[in-house]
């Protein structure tokens, strides 16, 4: 199964490929589209979609997963996003990729297993769950990557797991509140990153082998 993770931006869109094969995450490719700077926000947006409709029809992933929508505290930035964001989903759906929405406190949740993390835990742990990434990648492209990460977390969990309020499974509490005890009491990252690990054993086997070409 090919994931194309997404961290929307209209200066900077980090995307992020991973296919999941075997119980394991592995490293396809991942960079950045960067609409010319000094363009009105319209020019921008389309270079940004044929930038995103290119670079799907070269990996043809086979689900897309994008960071949803959020207030920010600059008005003007947040609706310069939308737009960006907004183009983003439009494209992917009218070339027939499936879209999914994250929120962010759930993307790092996932990958860190705490939804306050830093972009910098986000990044380290990246580094962990995905076989051959590249080390010297920026917060932009780790961003992207920790979306795909966390769909397929979320397509290895069964569909009628029970969800707690942050829309994680659990069994009531209890598993959950003693991960959270053996994070506290062995540093954080390790607990969360075995229990990334136990998510990631039962991941869907990769559709038809497929190889792609691995870029940064």
């Amino acid at each position: 199964m090919l994931i194309l993770g997404l961290d929307p931006g209209s200066l900077c869109t980090g995307y992020g490929l991973i296919e999941v094969r075997r119980g394991a995450m592995l490293w396809r490719a991942s960079g950045t589209l960067r609409p010319p700077r000094g363009e009105a926000l319209p020019a921008r947006l389309l270079a940004l979609q044929n930038g995103l409709r290119e670079l799907l029809r070269e990996t043809r992933p086979q689900a897309m997963s994008i960071e949803d929508s959020f207030v920010g505290r600059n008005s003007r930035a947040a609706l310069v996003l939308g737009e960006a964001r907004g183009v983003l989903t439009v494209t992917a759906l009218s070339e027939g990729v499936p879209l999914f929405e994250y929120a962010p406190r759930l993307v790092k949740l996932s990958v860190t297993g705490s939804g306050g993390a830093s972009k910098e835990q986000v990044h380290r742990m990246v580094g962990h769950l995905i076989e051959r990434v590249p080390r010297d990648l920026p917060l932009d492209v780790t961003d992207a990557l920790a979306l795909a990460v966390c769909h397929a977390h979320r397509c290895a969990q069964p569909p009628d797991a029970p969800r707690s309020a942050d829309g994680r499974t659990g069994d009531g509490g209890g598993a959950q509140s003693r991960r959270r005890a053996r994070a506290r009491s062995q540093g954080g990252a390790r607990d969360a990153f075995s229990t990334a690990r136990e998510w990631s054993g039962s991941l869907p086997r990769a559709a038809g082998g497929t190889r792609l070409r691995e870029t940064r």
